[in-house]
């Protein structure tokens, strides 16, 4: 998007080559807008409110928070995401806040946002001002209602400074009678006499008698626009008759703008100034292409040279606008002499804005120019990143405001209607319109028919890929991208996006794949790639990251992830994806970095992620945190703040369950159980599981850990077909797993070869990528294994950093050493049961004696192994090799 465009809405404007300093009013507002809530400059057009609230606010001793509002600010979506901007202007730590965050995320929640506000103004050290500009533009309700919001609950040290043509509608009566409302209205802004006079001073070069200004003054009561017409008409003819020409405030304007101003103007000047009339905004590349010349820059400056009521927006003067007075007259004067000219003027500054990535624009200048085509070239661009961006309620305006004959005449609009309606879950009513639109493009002749009918059948493969159906979908996928012109790469991006994750959930890795890495290429040459592509690739490398996390290339999913989290920090990002989805890529990395064992970097994105995640409110994003909080919690030992991620957790996977998240939460279930001393409660669970139900890794885990040979059995021939079947599948990360289980399963069971000849398998798939959680969370058991490995030589350099990262030794070198006092045969009895979960009445039911007993030897063995509880004790005698 252009954004010396934007700036300019966010920039304070530089001031007129011949403004006068109104110290009374400067001075007014400085001294009292501490005082008030809302400060409110309401007069009709010219009368000098833009330019006396840049004055002061060039000058000021408060921060003062600028924004110019246009008509699309109406949305309140918008206009929230611009006041921010402004705010991060003068207090730019903001963009990291939780305002920050939701208004930096797709569609975010309205009152959310209203109250993280308010929540980041209390935390506003110095009073600081918002200036908003022109709020008579504003007409949604939604967007008054908001403002009433914040007005009725900012802290002291917030400010609003309003100026409008008119009352905005707000609760003014209830600021009034609380002395929260400061008010300048028409008759405070007229300009004075000495005022007056010096005005036209400037603007004329000499002074006038005192008699010549108080007529004027009389004549225009202070109007600021009516002195600047005055001004105009003396630098042509210096004689005090001038004065004369200007007989009302408002009254004739037009009749004098015609005389005194455009009839002195050479043909040229005249004919550029009706031209870019029709521009809300302008500069001179863009005026160049709405009147097919070459000097567009040059005209402007001239033009503000001659005060020709064009207004600088920035210090560059790079953009203007006319003022507001003279715009109107001017478009009323091009409707008058040329009426058919407008439509063809529009039509040029459409392709225009397109060029430079403002559509909203391109569209409401292509509607103006009743230029469906343009709107359908329009539509091939946008619709995809809108629908991929959340800007949802932005389509339904395009939607809504095209004409009705405008369906009918041209299928394709329908067709994109269509496509939206497809990707919001209206099935029903996407597959009417694909048919209408099929309909009646196969009535109709011409070279245009046929890429149209392309776009019908592209919508239908996304809609085959919504509903899985992929054998349909690429069908519809082949006859599409044979025929889609080039105007039309965004479609062949989204068909390709859609049938990679169609392929993936399909478990089809490779054609996923293939699919994924031809969007960027399908987008590259676009004018707009770097803004689809930000978007896009967010998208794209999250899924070819997963893709590579089942197959077991953690460094791959790695950079895949490193470049998505880049595509989010680029700016042209910011509001175009779900706080879930930024939260996402957080911790989807923060997951790697964990495996990697780089705790610090883990912790990092995962307090970026789970922020996001909560903001947002996304049930799966929310899990994936919880879990990752809850293993480096484990891993920190500490146990009691992994039970509670555990049961936030638990929580969300029972109300919104999430099949491939399941046997993550149960293999996190079993870990959290051993490393509480509940053996009984695992093994419990594993006895009632059935022997397929998706959640064998945990099952397996829990037999282990009991031990004995029916469950150590049980263990092996539920890890046969499942590494069978991930190995076929390419399942890497499941694969090298399941084999460590197996080792532990065959170490436990006393057949020390085939324990070892597992785990070797596992770490050569595991050593290039890094793996080292996925081994050290197996805990103490596999401590033994790792080292016997390392003794006999087997990749010593990664078994050694796996010890390391279980918090043991090698062999003899730094094994932990013995207690100072050994165990008595009836402690280690003990030790044995505590081990197994049992609680103290069982275990005095078992070796027949009391419970207080066996709590005393219970406390025994606690001091002795010097730790507090049984969790710690049974953990501490893994260490020590006490329960192999």
């Amino acid at each position: 998007m252009d954004s010396s465009l934007l700036a300019t809405k966010l920039r304070i404007p530089p001031p007129p080559r011949h403004a006068v300093r109104r110290e009374r009013l400067l001075d007014a507002l400085e001294d009292r807008i501490a005082d008030h809530k809302l400060v409110l400059l309401s007069a009709p057009a010219g009368y000098g409110k833009t330019t006396l609230l840049a004055e002061w606010a060039r000058a000021s001793r408060y921060p003062i928070a600028w924004l110019t509002l246009g008509e699309q600010e109406g949305d309140p979506e918008r206009f929230l995401r611009y006041l921010l901007r402004a705010w991060e202007a003068v207090q730019p730590e903001l963009r990291d806040s939780r305002l920050g965050l939701l208004l930096g995320a797709m569609s975010p929640e309205r009152d959310a946002v209203l109250t993280a506000f308010i929540n980041a103004a209390e935390g506003t050290p110095r009073h600081t001002v918002f200036v908003l500009d022109d709020y008579h533009l504003i007409q949604d309700a939604a967007v008054h209602q908001a403002l009433t919001f914040l007005l009725d609950h900012l802290p002291p040290t917030l400010h609003f400074v309003l100026a409008a043509r008119s009352e905005p509608p707000l609760p003014l009566a209830r600021y009034r009678a609380r002395s929260e409302l400061l008010e300048l209205r028409a008759e405070d802004l007229h300009f004075r006499l000495e005022e007056t006079g010096e005005f036209l001073k400037r603007l004329a070069g000499r002074d006038r008698s005192p008699a010549e200004i108080e007529t004027l003054q009389a004549r225009l009561e202070g109007w600021a626009a009516g002195l600047q017409l005055v001004g105009l008409a003396l630098q042509r003819a210096p004689e005090a008759a001038a004065l004369g020409a200007i007989s009302g405030r408002h009254r004739f304007i037009a009749d004098y703008l015609s005389q005194e101003v455009l009839h002195h103007l050479a043909e040229g000047s005249r004919e550029f100034l009706l031209q870019t009339s029709i521009l809300e905004q302008l500069c001179g590349p863009l005026c160049d292409a709405v009147t097919e010349r070459a000097d567009g820059q040059e005209l402007l400056e001239a033009l503000e040279r001659q005060n020709l009521f064009l207004v600088p927006l920035d210090d560059d003067r790079r953009w203007f606008r006319y003022h507001r007075l003279f715009g109107d007259y001017l478009r009323a004067e091009l409707q008058r002499r040329q009426p058919t000219l407008a439509a063809e003027l529009h039509r040029r500054a459409a392709p225009w804005y397109l060029a430079h990535d403002l559509p909203d624009d391109a569209f409401e200048h292509a509607l103006a120019g009743a230029d469906p085509d343009f709107v359908i070239r329009i539509f091939e661009r946008y619709l995809n990143l809108r629908l991929n961006s959340g800007e949802i309620l932005a389509l339904v305006r395009w939607f809504d405001s095209l004409p009705a004959d405008w369906y009918a005449t041209y299928p394709v609009l329908g067709l994109a209607r269509a496509g939206f309606w497809a990707i919001t879950g209206d099935f029903a009513a996407s597959l009417r319109a694909i048919d209408e639109a099929e309909e009646r493009l196969l009535r109709q002749d011409g070279e245009e028919r046929e890429w149209q009918l392309a776009l019908v059948t592209a919508v239908r493969c996304y809609l085959a890929c919504i509903q899985n159906d992929l054998a349909l979908a690429e069908i519809y996928a082949d006859r599409a991208l044979r025929s889609l012109r080039d105007e039309s790469r965004s479609f062949r991006a989204g068909i390709y996006h859609a049938l990679g994750d169609t392929y993936r959930r399909n478990g089809l890795w490779e054609a996923a794949r293939e699919s994924y890495l031809k969007v960027p290429a399908s987008l590259a040459g676009l004018p707009e790639y770097h803004v689809q592509s930000a978007v896009q690739s967010v998208h794209v490398c999250g899924a070819l990251a997963d893709l590579e996390l089942q197959q077991g290339r953690l460094r791959h999913a790695a950079d895949y992830w490193t470049r998505a989290l880049a595509a989010i920090e680029d700016p042209d990002s910011w509001g175009r994806l779900a706080l879930p989805v930024v939260g996402w890529v957080h911790l989807r990395l923060g997951e790697v970095r964990y495996e990697w064992n780089d705790l610090t970097a883990a912790r990092e994105h995962l307090a970026a992620g789970l922020a996001r995640a909560e903001l947002g409110g996304d049930a799966r994003a929310l899990a994936t945190g919880y879990l990752l909080a809850g293993r480096i919690s484990l891993t920190e030992g500490n146990v009691e703040a992994a039970a509670g991620y555990l049961e936030w957790l638990r929580a969300l996977v029972e109300q919104a369950p999430f099949p491939d998240w399941i046997s993550r939460f149960e293999r996190f279930q079993i870990e959290l159980w051993l490393a509480q001393g509940r053996l009984r409660e695992a093994v419990d669970w594993a006895g009632a599981r059935p022997e397929q139900d998706g959640g064998q890794l945990a099952t397996a885990r829990a037999l282990i850990a009991r031990g004995d040979p029916p469950a150590l059995a049980r263990a092996l021939a539920l890890l046969g077909p499942l590494l069978q079947d991930a190995e076929a599948e390419g399942r890497a990360a499941v694969w090298i797993e399941g084999l460590a289980l197996r080792a532990l399963a065959h170490w436990q069971d006393g057949d020390r070869p085939a324990a070892l000849t597992s785990l070797e398998r596992a770490l050569r798939r595991a050593e290039p990528e890094g793996y080292v959680r996925l081994f050290a969370d197996l805990g103490p058991p596999l401590i033994r294994p790792l080292q016997e490995a390392h003794a006999r030589g087997v990749m010593r350099d990664y078994t050694a950093r796996l010890l390391a990262a279980c918090d043991a030794g090698l062999p003899g070198a730094t094994r932990a050493p013995a207690p100072a006092e050994a165990l008595t045969e009836r402690e280690h009895e003990i030790l044995r049961l505590l081990a197994a979960g049992l609680t103290n009445p069982e275990i005095a039911a078992q070796l027949f004696i009391s419970p207080e007993t066996v709590k005393k030897h219970a406390a025994n063995i606690y001091g002795k192994l010097g730790v507090r509880r049984r969790a710690e004790a049974v953990a501490r005698a893994r260490a020590l090799h006490l329960l192999d």
